[in-house]
């Protein structure tokens, strides 16, 4: 899908007095297999006024050119939600921050310019106008890592102590205002619900068969592929505002001097009403390297849960429903009901060979998985880490 320009581009981005757009420059953005929810562009804004012309560097996401995708996204109602969380759950957020008396607020996503659903008006129905536009953060400094290779210890903190803090300050609005939670928040989460798991079953004992070091795990794996709980009501006390799909290529880090100093997480279409262990699971497992998870793994998890229980005591909330104890078992249970499959579904796009994914237009179901048993090097080298892990604490 060619995309050359943004029509009425100026209803989108907020623009000051006396201030016009007289040019904007599209590009693709992102390559295959970088993103799959959506059609990634960026968008390099020239405005006009009293002191000269300016540069506004963002980034359009735009819906994907392929009705199998947005079918598996849900997208006529995630991008809606999308939208939500950065024009109205992040302000609420950050006021129920400052009433709470945090200097610190959460500002670890892109700014928000603007968004629109569709160009004629219908707030129902998303089309392939609807534009979410946001700040361009590789031209701000960030960068994606190598999807394959996975975050060392330093980044690996960074990140979960964003977690902790994107779950924390939602569940503290929850307990402190649980109707302006219910009205401002939960109302723009929602499940995602992709199809069962028969074909994926399928080609996936046919990789693991092969596998000297998986064979003796085919029961184990196949009891837990019967037993995938559909989705269901969130367990309380912990359910809060999780991302879902926080891996490699959905956060961005700004490096100086050879340390990474700041993180910024993106795509928040699948964002759901659920325990935060399903974030931490999912993230540990599917992006930080391994040899950092078999050395650090138990001091992780502590640093998540202490960040966690800091920010809920900085917002005067009670903590004691909250304890390690207790949230040891809410991973276990995630970790267990929840996330093997996801895990194992989602290194098939990690460890996807650079070059062999389809433009986004021409996915098709089978390309979601692989069409032979023939995986590399690193891709086998991780599941046989994440499954000996998950038999290890007894998740499967």
């Amino acid at each position: 899908m060619n995309v050359e320009k943004i029509e009425k581009l100026e209803d989108i981005v907020p623009l000051g007095e006396n201030t016009t757009i007289i040019d904007h420059q599209v590009k693709r953005l992102t390559a295959p297999g970088e993103n799959y929810g959506s059609l990634m562009l960026s968008v390099d804004i020239t405005v006009q006024n009293a002191y000269g012309t300016e540069e506004i560097h963002t980034v359009a996401k735009m819906v994907p050119p392929n009705d199998f995708i947005q079918k598996v996204f849900n997208t006529q109602t995630t991008f809606k939600n999308e939208i939500a969380f950065y024009n109205n759950i992040v302000p609420v957020l950050q006021e129920f921050q400052r009433e709470q008396g945090m200097d610190e607020l959460i500002d670890f996503f892109p700014k928000y310019y603007g968004s629109r659903i569709n160009l004629s008006g219908d707030p129902s129905v998303v089309d392939s106008d609807a534009v979410l536009l946001l700040e361009n953060l590789k031209t701000a400094g960030y960068k994606n890592f190598e999807r394959t290779l996975g975050f060392d210890l330093d980044t690996s903190k960074l990140i979960v102590a964003d977690l902790a803090y994107l779950h924390a300050v939602p569940l503290g609005l929850k307990l402190t205002k649980p109707d302006v939670f219910e009205t401002e928040v939960k109302k723009y989460l929602a499940p995602f619900e992709p199809d069962g798991p028969n074909e994926f079953q399928q080609r996936f004992f046919a990789i693991t068969d092969k596998i000297d070091e998986l064979r003796i795990f085919r029961k184990r794996i196949q009891k837990v592929f019967n037993n995938i709980l559909p989705n269901s009501e969130a367990r309380e006390p912990f359910a809060t505002l999780v991302h879902q799909d926080c891996w490699v290529n959905n956060t961005m880090i700004k490096v100086e001097r050879g340390k990474s100093v700041k993180n910024k997480l993106v795509d928040f279409q699948i964002c759901d009403y659920a325990s935060p262990a399903r974030d931490l699971v999912f993230f540990l497992f599917s992006s930080v390297q391994n040899s950092v998870l078999e050395k650090h793994y138990d001091a992780l998890v502590r640093y998540y849960h202490q960040t966690f229980t800091e920010v809920l005591q900085a917002l005067k909330c009670e903590t004691t429903r909250f304890s390690f104890d207790a949230f040891l078992k809410e991973i276990d249970y995630e970790a267990a009901n929840t996330q093997f499959m996801h895990l194992i579904f989602m290194t098939f796009p990690i460890f996807a060979r650079k070059g062999t994914v389809k433009e986004l237009s021409e996915i098709t179901p089978e390309d979601m998985i692989p069409e032979s048993a023939e995986i590399t090097d690193l891709h086998k080298e991780k599941l046989i880490f994440v499954i000996r892990q998950f038999a290890k604490r007894n998740w499967i």
